[in-house]
């Protein structure tokens, strides 16, 4: 338990965020080491890999084009504790000066069952993060002839620097209740990334520095019968004075099963993104392949120049499934 005491401390004295925005997805459930260092490895199966893709607000000049793909594993187990490590790539471009994000993390996570339903786990990561742009794509005024912009007139415009590389560091803390034999199932957690705050401006000389994001989340599946489940999630995510709330629920059909606990299932939920946009989803589930497609109806004051649209995001997910240990051989049963 000390471990995870250590990681409590580290979360509560956390400085004063300044400014800039991290990526977010509309299904962040399909993606937990963006929430949560500490959701490495917490999944029914040894091996996780996702991809992730978002195209967000194509009908204007600045779109976004957003990719992530993960991968965790369980490295180690002992009696009632589980050792589990993830890979994390993120890349998003955006605008006319082709704004770049690229993120490459590695996670490790220590999770400990309590008894045989509950489960603590706390988790710490690090990551290269490289922010860049291109001005080729972009017009200043010293390029107006009078009658047009003309992109072989010099700019007098000088940058000393167009790309940065800078590590972060992250932490969290999760907690998990799933009892066996059931399909309920309840993940919450907290999470805070770029803790040392490291430079991200890209003038030389000033001091910018990258906002400690905070992150609160739950996903939640209650068996209501044989063949159905309701299931909940949301997030609450915290960087400087932007701030994310998305919540949702719907149902999960269970069409067919087999004796290792493969499922067949389609899952339909509808959220909402306050004061942004609607969005509803849907799952389809197939032994160890998930597939899941949601749109993003933008209900905010941007919705006029979107014309209501918002963001088609895609998510396929590969798992192995867990094979039954035999009569004679004591597993713990969450991990």
């Amino acid at each position: 338990m000390r471990f995870f005491v250590l990681v409590a401390l580290a979360l509560s004295f956390l400085p004063p965020a300044a400014t800039a925005q991290d990526l977010h997805y509309s299904q962040y459930y399909h993606n937990p080491m963006h929430l949560n260092p500490a959701s490495t490895g917490l999944f029914r199966g040894d091996m996780r890999a996702a991809a992730l893709y978002r195209t967000q607000w194509s009908t204007v000049p600045v779109s976004y084009q957003t990719f992530a793909g993960a991968f965790d594993w369980k490295a180690l187990r002992r009696k009632d504790n589980l050792v589990s490590g993830g890979f994390l790539l993120q890349h998003d471009q955006a605008g006319d000066a082709a704004l770049t994000w690229t993120q490459i993390g590695f996670n490790g996570s220590v999770a400990h069952a309590i008894g045989a339903t509950q489960a603590l786990s706390a988790g710490f990561g690090i990551a290269f993060a490289q922010r860049s742009f291109d001005i080729s794509g972009l017009k200043f005024k010293n390029q107006w002839g009078g009658d047009y912009f003309d992109p072989s007139l010099p700019s007098k415009e000088t940058f000393g620097n167009r790309s940065g590389l800078f590590p972060t560091f992250s932490a969290g803390l999760n907690w998990l209740y799933e009892p066996a034999d059931v399909r309920t199932r309840v993940l919450a957690g907290i999470g805070a990334f770029h803790l040392n705050r490291p430079l991200s401006g890209f003038a030389d000389d000033t001091d910018i520095r990258l906002p400690v994001r905070l992150t609160t989340h739950v996903n939640a599946a209650l068996q209501l019968n044989e063949w159905l489940d309701l299931v909940a999630m949301g997030v609450w995510q915290q960087m400087s004075t932007a701030r994310e709330i998305v919540a949702g629920a719907g149902l999960r059909r269970i069409l067919a099963t087999t004796s290792t606990g493969s499922v067949t299932a389609v899952q339909f939920t509808l959220s909402t993104r306050l004061g942004d946009a609607l969005i509803p989803a849907v799952q389809v589930e197939r032994g160890s392949w998930t597939l899941g497609i949601s749109y993003d109806w933008n209900t905010s004051e941007f919705s006029t120049a979107t014309n209501k649209h918002g963001g088609l995001e895609l998510a396929l997910v590969y798992r192995t499934l867990p094979v039954p240990p035999p009569k004679f051989f004591k597993a713990c049963p969450i991990f």
